[in-house]
């Protein structure tokens, strides 16, 4: 079947909003920035905002009918994958603590950002030693993250340490969101998981007016990227009933890819993942209700690596949980490429799905594994 071309730009999507999500800078254990921003963008929609002990944001739309419903809670991780400065050289360069996972390939003459505790910017460079003299082997291996250093333009270790750097400084990677030559196609940095959190920020924000028996929480949780910490303390948290973690998947479109989802696929389930295996009824609901709205849908068995939902599901005594996907090009790196129908599609299925949470349907999702 020949995939659909969508020249024109697809469904209801708050651009500005993304951009925002995108270009905000926070690194696993350094989220701040983009708590802000989510919860800039939930003002006026959820009714109350908690944060838990490692920064975590619950901000929570309460039912709008007398009686106490269930809690839905929809998690999107905050952090980006980045650097911490792990010493300063006495010619003036930096070398590196990864927060998260890089492929050095990606790195080479990236432009970055360094924030200093006082919150001063500064940007640099990543380099390496340029290829000229190396053997031909030499210049044909990937650089380890040890071999690489930062540049931020200055003469000495002096220079750096006048501009209030210092060890244990947030390093980001710099992008700017862009439309692309497809308006569909969206551009920018941190997707993984930004476009999490700003989908389930999006849910919150379109069920304002609308009738619904559950509470629904939209989590940004922070340290996803180095070991699923923040879900674990923000599901004890939330105590939800029903938990969905929203997060990218990889892009089944591109050259020798094996793995994930084509972009523009609509809405991707996630049957398992290697820290989680989907609750069967909730996925079976998610399929028939995709079916019923005309959305198109697509499986994901991403059987390496894990999501928030590694956690979720582990909390108390047991969370109804499943993962939902956006397919992106290129995570971990400088910038990704995500379809605005996987993010518009996603938000209509989920902001129906809460509408229609009520306890019947939460005990049958119960008692599937019964």
């Amino acid at each position: 079947m020949e995939k659909e071309r969508i020249l024109a730009p697809y469904g209801d999507v708050n651009i500005p909003m993304l951009k925002e999500f995108s270009e905000a800078k926070g690194i696993s254990g350094h989220e701040a920035g983009a708590s802000r921003c989510m919860k800039k963008w939930l003002e006026g929609y959820a009714d109350t905002f908690e944060y838990d002990n490692l920064g975590s944001l619950l901000a929570t739309k309460k039912g709008t009918k007398s009686e106490k419903g269930p809690k839905i809670a929809l998690f999107g991780h905050l952090d980006e994958v980045g650097f911490y400065v792990r010493s300063i050289e006495e010619s003036g360069y930096i070398k590196v603590a990864q927060a998260g996972g890089f492929w050095p390939h990606v790195l080479m003459a990236q432009e970055v950002m360094l924030t200093t505790r006082e919150g001063k910017e500064y940007y640099g460079m990543i380099s390496a030693c340029p290829p000229h003299g190396m053997g031909p082997e030499a210049a044909k291996t990937v650089k380890k993250l040890d071999e690489l250093f930062l540049d931020f333009g200055v003469c000495d270790k002096q220079e750096i340490e006048d501009l209030g750097i210092r060890v244990g400084d947030m390093i980001t990677l710099v992008s700017e969101f862009k439309e692309m030559a497809n308006p569909n196609f969206l551009m920018g940095k941190a997707w993984d998981d930004r476009i999490g959190a700003a989908v389930a920020t999006d849910v919150v924000r379109h069920l304002k007016g609308e009738e619904h028996l559950a509470d629904v929480v939209a989590v940004g949780s922070v340290q996803e990227e180095t070991g699923l910490r923040g879900a674990r303390t923000a599901a004890h948290m939330v105590d939800a009933d029903i938990a969905i973690a929203l997060d990218v998947t990889l892009a089944s479109d591109v050259p020798d890819s094996k793995y994930g989802a084509p972009l523009a696929s609509g809405v991707t389930l996630g049957f398992m993942d290697g820290s989680v295996i989907a609750n069967r009824e909730l996925m079976y609901y998610m399929e028939d209700l995709c079916k019923e709205m005309g959305i198109s849908f697509v499986y994901d068995f991403m059987l390496v690596g894990g999501t928030d939902s590694g956690e979720i599901h582990k909390s108390k005594n047991g969370v109804v949980n499943m993962t939902m996907s956006i397919p992106a090009r290129s995570i971990h790196s400088q910038r990704a490429i995500i379809h605005r129908k996987d993010v518009a599609d996603t938000v209509k299925v989920l902001t129906e799905f809460c509408k229609r949470v009520d306890w019947d349907l939460v005990e049958k999702f119960k008692a599937s594994n019964r």
